[in-house]
């Protein structure tokens, strides 16, 4: 593949990093690294192997944790959102998956079973998506008398709000549910709530088992959108010039002739558009870094190209890289310009984007 095309490259030595910082937050929780969603556009595979330490790994779905057992990723790995049907139930069997329970149906599917599995309770305290509903939690874990309780599990709806009322009042409730069903099962005793937001802003929530995500990745999951400067960003996301163009003042450039220039210039064509994961939202100006200096997008983005203002004194040739975000340029900014948060940007690298990756761990 040639290094003439958008290029996403991770470092794995910053997740080890940020996992640290994790570390030292909660130096009494176990840690549960969730990689779902290729470890957030980042690879998961290479990310598990890198973090050996983690107590765990975390993935949303059965497909995920097959392809990390057959990528030689051992260690516990967590089915978030739980099993759907019975071939799924054996696969969580057959490669030795944690399961979480979050509804009637797997209530009833992992009571047919006849199996027994290790699993996690998932408790709804006010996220409104997945979870046993606090009443009929007692009545949950009596069906569940047969399987390995880990403990409960439960989701922040406003953890990336510093001081948000509602998570303290999730916190409240599932540490008063955990006591509550602790007389039938001493394993209810054990707490996972904290995301990557509740173990950064609510120190409260640092519990048995935290699940940190998006902050691994270096990206802070706040909702100022601020980067942190304790974490280190691991995605350096870039593109090639593939054209420079003298523009005469008055001339318009791209889709919709959205930007006319105000003066004779030139710009840079640069190779990566949305269909690489660089949102057609993008704003008129949003930066990128021209060989380590900041220069702003110009024109529409397309879904191959993008264009980009350059200064006289920049010296630019065909194939130099164009930072789109990573070192110098902290995603958090990027997210603003398209409107959006971090995760939707990494998740969204495309497949035709060459990865590669710094600190990888072999084997």
């Amino acid at each position: 593949m040639s290094s003439r095309q958008a290029t996403a490259q991770t470092n794995l030595d910053a997740i080890s990093r940020n996992f640290d910082q994790v570390r030292q937050l909660a130096p009494s929780s176990k840690i549960m690294a969730v990689i779902k969603a290729d470890a957030y556009g980042h690879g998961a595979a290479q990310v598990a192997k890198k973090l050996k330490q983690a107590d765990a790994f975390a993935v949303a779905r059965v497909s995920e944790a097959v392809k990390l057992r057959e990528a030689g990723v051992g260690g516990t790995i967590c089915l978030l959102e739980g099993v759907m049907n019975r071939e799924d139930l054996n696969l969580a069997s057959i490669y030795e998956l944690q399961v979480v329970v979050h509804s009637e149906d797997q209530l009833e599917l992992m009571t047919r079973s006849g199996a027994r599995r290790d699993v996690w309770l998932k408790i709804d305290t006010g996220m409104g998506r997945l979870g046993i509903r606090p009443e009929k939690a007692d009545s949950a874990l009596q069906k569940l008398d047969q399987q390995r309780l880990i403990g409960l599990m439960t989701h922040f709806a406003q953890s990336d709000e510093v001081g948000a009322e509602l998570t303290v009042r999730q916190i409240e409730k599932i540490r008063s549910i955990s006591r509550q069903l602790y007389r039938h099962n001493p394993a209810a005793a054990v707490i996972s709530m904290a995301n990557s937001a509740g173990i950064m802003a609510h120190a409260d929530s640092r519990s048995d088992w935290i699940r940190p995500g998006l902050m691994l990745y270096g990206a802070s999951p706040l909702a100022d959108l601020e980067p942190d400067p304790d974490l280190h960003p691991a995605m350096h996301f870039s593109a090639p010039v593939i054209s420079i163009r003298d523009i005469k003042v008055g001339d318009s450039v791209g889709y919709g002739s959205i930007w006319t220039t105000e003066r004779d210039t030139r710009i840079a064509v640069v190779g990566a558009g949305y269909a690489d994961g660089y949102p057609r939202e993008m704003a008129q100006g949003t930066p990128v870094l021209v060989n380590g200096e900041r220069r702003r997008l110009v024109g529409r983005v397309s879904m191959d190209m993008i264009t980009v203002e350059l200064e006289k004194s920049d010296v630019v040739e065909m194939g130099d890289h164009v930072t789109l975000w990573g070192e110098g340029l902290p995603v958090e900014e990027i997210a603003r310009c398209a409107g959006t948060i971090p995760y939707t940007l990494t998740c969204g690298i495309a497949g035709r984007v060459r990865r590669t990756f710094r600190g990888e761990v072999r084997g």
